[in-house]
C-alpha cells in the first residue's frame, strides 16, 4: 500500500478505512462547529459592545463591514470543510476533488487574513463607534477569535484532504512497509 501514498498522479488514493470514516464523520462536525462558533463570536461581540458603546454594531457601514467580513470568511471556510467528504469515494481519496478543495481552503484562508487586517485597520484608523474609541478590546477580540476559528478550520480541512503518510500509517489497521 505504501507505493500509493507517494503517488501524485493517481486519480484515486486508497485511505485506511478508519481515516476515511474519520473524514466522513468529522467533516460535518467541524464545519457545523465553525459555523456555530462564528455566530457565537458575533453574538458575544454584540453583547459586550452594548454596554460599552450604547449599540451592538458600529454606527458606520465600514465598521459593520469590518466586523462582518472576518465572520463571512470563517463561514466560507466552514462550508468548504463541510464539503471535504465530497473528496471521498468509498475508502479512496479522489485527487482532483481534493485539489479543488485545497484551492478553495487556501482562497478562504487568504480572504480571512485580508479581512482580519482590513478590520483591524478600519478600527484603528476610523471612528467606527461614534464615541471616539479606536481599536477597542471588542474589535480585537472579534478579529482574533475569527482568525483563530478560520485557521483551525483551514488546518483541519487540509488534514482531511491531504493526510501525511505518518497519519495514514497511524490509522492503518496493518503496517505499511
Amino acid at each position: 500500500m505504501k507505493q500509493y501514498y507517494g503517488q501524485q498522479a493517481a486519480e484515486f488514493i486508497p485511505l485506511p478505512p478508519l481515516f476515511a470514516a474519520r473524514v466522513r464523520a468529522g467533516s460535518p462536525i467541524v464545519g457545523i462547529t465553525l459555523l456555530v462558533g462564528t455566530v457565537l463570536v458575533l453574538a458575544l461581540t454584540a453583547f459586550v459592545n452594548r454596554p460599552l458603546h450604547g449599540q451592538s454594531l458600529p454606527r458606520t457601514a465600514l465598521g459593520t463591514l469590518g466586523l462582518v467580513l472576518p465572520a463571512l470568511a470563517v463561514a466560507c471556510t466552514a462550508l468548504v470543510v463541510l464539503t471535504a467528504r465530497w473528496c471521498l469515494r468509498g475508502d479512496y481519496l479522489v485527487t482532483a476533488r481534493a485539489r479543488t478543495t485545497r484551492t478553495a481552503l487556501t482562497v478562504c484562508f487568504a480572504a480571512l487574513g485580508i479581512s482580519c487586517l482590513l478590520a483591524l485597520t478600519l478600527s484603528a484608523l476610523a471612528d467606527v463607534w461614534g464615541d471616539h474609541v479606536r481599536l477597542g478590546f471588542t474589535d480585537l477580540l472579534a478579529t482574533f477569535a475569527n482568525f483563530a476559528l478560520g485557521a483551525l478550520g483551514y488546518a483541519v480541512g487540509l488534514w482531511y484532504i491531504r493526510p501525511s503518510v505518518r497519519t495514514l500509517e497511524r490509522f492503518s489497521d496493518h503496517p505499511i512497509w
